[in-house]
């Protein structure tokens, strides 16, 4: 309703069409006064509401700020267990989360025997029907290992384990849970043998999408692999969390449209980015994916792939594996 207000000039000219305006500047008689303060009276109102009540724009530009925190927070890293693994070595590790209300953060890190420097990855998983945690890509952090890199897979827990509600709240869940993934982007900086001129990320479905907002936010990351991820939060919610429209679509998708992670992979320069997506994908339609590509800056890849929303297809492991290879001048294994 308020959208349809006539501006000021336009009113006014509507008047005069059928009347002329009262001439307030020369001494009249005081009821035609009255006539004129209440005509001028008028027109100030119609002033105000055309400024003030027509609705403005709402999150054009991304919210950067709010994601930021304390970098220097310990983490009270503990080490649960240890393993080998063809030369590698696997640690599960648990630390605290950024905000206590999310208890202890847990995380796999994985890193190569033998000493150097060498690159690092940030794998974020997706919310699926199995390996739907951090052991994802446990089997791909380890082929990486052998090429010479140290990884951190971390563990997700929105909308995992803490799922959406209402708006408001969902919002904040967005922003501790990219923090935590800017916490592990410390965490494998925090490792002596890591090269931080070499840095990825790597991350599928919910983990593409928080991917897409950390591109836009961090600059200690120069390649992003962003896997079948949705250019919004709100499509998801409202579809398998209906309970979270109880304030209507509409407001959920005006209050979450400021963590929108399509407004911040336009942020992503001067990293690159390799998006895959599958041409079956049942949860994101080849617009929303074209439009999550078209949002991107360059420089940026795309690859398409015969497969469904798990892009659980070789080829699409060995292209990824291929170009953080190149992305991070790894040596191939012999």
């Amino acid at each position: 309703m308020l959208s349809r207000l006539p501006s000021y000039d336009k009113w006014k000219k509507s008047q005069d069409k059928e009347r002329k305006s009262p001439d307030c500047t020369t001494k009249k008689p005081l009821s035609y006064l009255g006539i004129c303060f209440r005509a001028q009276l008028i027109w100030a109102i119609v002033i105000f509401a055309s400024a003030t009540l027509a609705p403005q724009p709402i999150h054009q530009k991304p919210h950067t700020n709010a994601f930021a925190y304390e970098r220097d927070r310990p983490f009270n890293l503990k080490e649960a267990a240890s393993r080998q693994e063809s030369g590698v070595t696997i640690r599960d590790v648990n630390y605290d989360a950024y905000n206590p209300a999310h208890k202890r953060i847990e995380a796999y890190i994985v890193e190569p025997n033998s000493r150097g420097r060498f690159a690092g990855v940030v794998f974020f998983h997706w919310l699926g029907n199995s390996k739907s945690d951090r052991t994802e890509f446990l089997n791909e952090a380890v082929a990486l290992a052998k090429r010479g890199t140290v990884s951190v897979l971390l563990q997700g827990f929105f909308p995992w384990f803490e799922p959406p509600t209402e708006a408001d709240a969902d919002r904040r869940q967005v922003i501790d849970q990219t923090i935590e993934v800017r916490r592990a982007i410390d965490l494998l900086l925090s490792l002596p043998e890591v090269d931080s001129k070499r840095i990825a990320f790597l991350g599928h479905d919910y983990g593409a999408m928080f991917g897409a907002i950390i591109a836009g936010v961090e600059r200690r990351v120069g390649a992003y692999v962003l896997m079948a991820g949705a250019p919004n939060f709100s499509d998801w919610s409202l579809k398998y969390w209906p309970n979270t429209a109880a304030s209507g679509a509409e407001h959920y998708r005006q209050v979450m449209s400021s963590v929108d992670p399509i407004r911040y992979v336009s942020r992503a320069a001067p990293a690159t980015i390799l998006f895959q997506f599958s041409t079956d994908d049942k949860f994101i339609t080849n617009s929303a994916a074209k439009a999550f590509w078209d949002a991107a800056s360059k420089p940026k890849d795309i690859k398409w792939y015969d497969a469904k929303h798990n892009l659980e297809v070789e080829v699409a492991v060995q292209d990824r594996l291929a170009w953080l290879t190149k992305q991070l001048r790894l040596t191939k294994p012999t």
